[in-house]
């Protein structure tokens, strides 16, 4: 029996190739993928950019779970010049197109791992809302310097959730990001909290939804629960492909 596909979603965005002319590129770390196949899983790249890829029904066909990788630099000025940026200002394109996999996925029983920005999208497509600013809600800056193995601060784990079973009472995480969950969707919660009071990760109450605001596939090696993340995550996704066999 085949191992599970993972799809991994792909930053999309237009820039300007050396020749003079624009063009649509894609973009993702290889690390998401490494993360994936080192969990037993087959990694799948898909596109964010409707003309380059099929129907969102049509992708989640080819696929037994879904990432919704992070990544996609986000210029810190764009949220000094936008006075109240939302999630798809950063990028519409990306945006509408993970928005539509989300909400065909979830009632599909589709295992969802969103990461960073994944987290976000996950949370806003099934009902939550985030803050789309942190500077302006007055937090200290989320956005390390360090390298993406480097932990900077600390995240405290509700007990009784899938990350505490994982990671114990609290983990030692990196911090990339300008945005952030400010209340869950309809059926998950939050369900780990960074030490100066923001949502870190949300979990679905029924099947297996989870969102990270940290990237847990740079710290594999700093702790064997955030290797847990993707093997259960990739063993959801086994679960449900045998299941429709």
């Amino acid at each position: 029996m085949r191992p599970p596909i993972i799809g991994i979603t792909v930053h999309v965005a237009e820039v300007a190739a050396k020749e003079g002319h624009s063009e649509w590129r894609f973009q993702v770390a290889a690390r998401y993928a490494e993360a994936v196949s080192e969990a037993g899983g087959v990694p799948l790249l898909v596109p964010t950019h409707a003309a380059a890829c099929r129907s969102p029904k049509d992708l989640l066909g080819a696929v037994d779970g879904l990432l919704l990788s992070g990544g996609g630099s986000i210029p810190g000025q764009y949220f000094l010049d936008h006075p109240n940026p939302s999630l798809r200002d950063t990028n519409p394109e990306r945006y509408d197109l993970e928005t539509e996999l989300v909400r065909l996925a979830w009632p599909e029983n589709v295992p969802l791992l969103g990461i960073c920005r994944g987290h976000q999208t996950i949370a806003e497509a099934l009902g939550g809302t985030i803050v789309p600013d942190l500077r302006r809600a007055g937090a200290r800056n989320h956005y390390q310097t360090e390298p993406p193995t480097t932990a900077t601060h600390q995240v405290e784990l509700v007990r009784g959730s899938a990350l505490a079973g994982w990671l114990g009472g609290a983990a030692t995480v990196n911090s990339f990001h300008r945005q952030v969950v400010d209340r869950p969707p309809p059926g998950w919660r939050a369900t780990a909290v960074s030490d100066d009071g923001w949502v870190e990760a949300i979990e679905a109450e029924d099947g297996f939804g989870l969102g990270v605001q940290f990237h847990p596939e740079w710290l594999t090696d700093r702790h064997p629960g955030f290797r847990r993340v993707f093997e259960e995550f990739v063993a959801a996704a086994r679960r449900r492909r045998e299941s429709r066999l």
